[in-house]
């Protein structure tokens, strides 16, 4: 049976306008994003304002915290006595090309970097200017981010991908500019577009690759890997299944030797940090605590990888046989999903990537109204809570409480979706004919 590469649903073209329009649009609501995380630089995330105006990012946090206010090194050689960034290697590498960059900007002398690397955070803080540097490298940050959406709608508009309609959008842009400046994902949602552009142009060992790179900057294009495999499977074609395994390990192997060779420990830091990581925000787990359900903390990680495990297992069993006949995309949301509802933290900024891959599987305004208003409600009552806005004076804080479940709900309630709607399609189909078409 041969392999099926399309990885989204057909029908209507993605360029439904004009692709300045969708370009400008991602410009308005990247700087949108940006101007609405404002209020909060300068550590006033340890105000009130941080549930007023809801402006968290990681982003800024960063340059004096982590020293790149000071004289570093590539890959990891962070001046000594800071903390190392606990995210895999090119978020690390990009963060410091742009701290590096920054220090171009602001126009800061070698001698003074030299110097402030003698400095502990509080000494750096007072640092006179600083407020204009952390400043100037949250936005060197977030034109970087900028040109990474940028790079993600080339992508869909070159390959045909169809983007949603106005209405669509609508009910994304908020939830759209409350998170696309938090994190660094964007860059990874980048390496995601160019993998699946690569799988839907039949670029096997390419789409291995670029998994590995995006990999490489957060996990989850690994389920990309993983629908891959499956499709494979189902195909029963084992030439594409060690072709794109063999091009992502190589890979890995090579983003990740410059810094493990440069700094084991800061290598090592992204992988101790989600190990040792208790049950957080966010999650099914931390939900279940705040009502008195016993969560053996120590034991969530395993709980993940073999819940993963099970789930992909599971799936390629049911596609490999025609009991269901989801595409590509609607695979690697899935297991992303689960992802999700199994882990110890469901950070903010993951609403993107749900919301967006709701995008490539579905044109149901009613699915993704749903969804976009359960995971904005969500980032809001975080916040809410994190500040205290919301906490009774003693028992359980409903409101965060409840919005955990309602967006669990929601991403759970679009699992049940995408299953129901392959197990038709595979009905539909006589079984000698089945293959991993995109939507119907």
């Amino acid at each position: 049976m041969p392999l099926e590469y399309a990885p989204t649903e057909p029908g209507r073209d993605a360029r439904s306008g004009a692709p300045w329009v969708w370009l400008a649009a991602t410009v308005v609501l990247t700087v949108a994003s940006t101007v609405q995380k404002l209020p909060c630089l300068r550590g006033r995330v340890d105000t009130d304002v941080l549930a007023t105006a809801q402006c968290y990012s990681d982003v800024p946090l960063f340059y004096v915290g982590r020293g790149l206010a000071a004289d570093f090194g590539w890959f990891g050689q962070l001046p000594q006595g800071y903390r190392n960034l606990e995210y895999p290697p090119l978020i690390n590498l990009f963060i410091e090309a742009c701290a590096k960059l920054t220090h171009v900007v602001t126009g800061t002398p070698s001698a003074e970097l030299s110097r402030r690397a003698r400095l502990s955070v509080a000494e750096l803080y007072a640092v006179p200017g600083m407020a204009d540097e952390e400043r100037t490298f949250f936005l060197v940050t977030c034109a970087g981010l900028l040109a990474s959406a940028l790079g993600c709608v080339w992508v869909a508009l070159r390959t045909g991908w169809r983007l949603g309609d106005r209405v669509s959008w609508a009910m994304l842009a908020p939830v759209l500019v409350l998170t696309l400046t938090v994190n660094w994902d964007a860059i990874a949602l980048l390496a995601t577009a160019l993998a699946l552009l690569a799988w839907q142009r039949g670029r096997v060992a390419l789409f291995g690759g670029l998994v590995a790179l995006g990999t490489a900057a957060k996990l989850f294009p690994l389920v990309l890997l993983a629908a891959g495999m499956i499709v494979a499977l189902r195909a029963r074609s084992a030439r594409p299944l060690v072709t794109m395994t063999v091009a992502f390990l190589a890979t890995t192997v090579v983003v990740n030797a410059p810094l493990y060779l440069s700094n084991p420990e800061a290598w090592s830091e992204f992988w101790d940090t989600n190990a040792d990581r208790p049950a957080s925000f966010g999650s099914l787990w931390i939900a279940m605590r705040m009502i008195g359900l016993p969560v053996a903390a120590d034991q969530l990680s395993l709980v993940l990888a073999l819940g993963m495990l099970v789930a992909w297992a599971v799936l390629a069993v049911l596609t490999r046989r025609g009991v269901v006949a989801p595409t590509f995309a609607e695979l690697a949301l899935v297991l992303l999903l689960i992802f999700f509802v199994l882990g110890k933290v469901y950070s903010p900024q993951y609403s993107l990537w749900v919301v967006l891959g709701l995008l490539l599987v579905t044109r149901e305004r009613w699915l993704i109204g749903v969804v976009a208003a359960a995971e904005t409600w969500h980032y809001v009552a975080t916040w809410l809570y994190i500040r205290g806005f919301t906490t009774p004076e003693s028992g359980v804080d409903k409101t965060y409480w409840s919005s955990i479940v309602i967006r669990l709900a929601a991403e759970a309630g679009v699992v049940v979706y995408l299953l129901a709607r392959s197990r038709r399609r595979a009905t539909l189909r006589d079984p000698e004919q089945r293959t991993l078409t995109a939507a119907p």
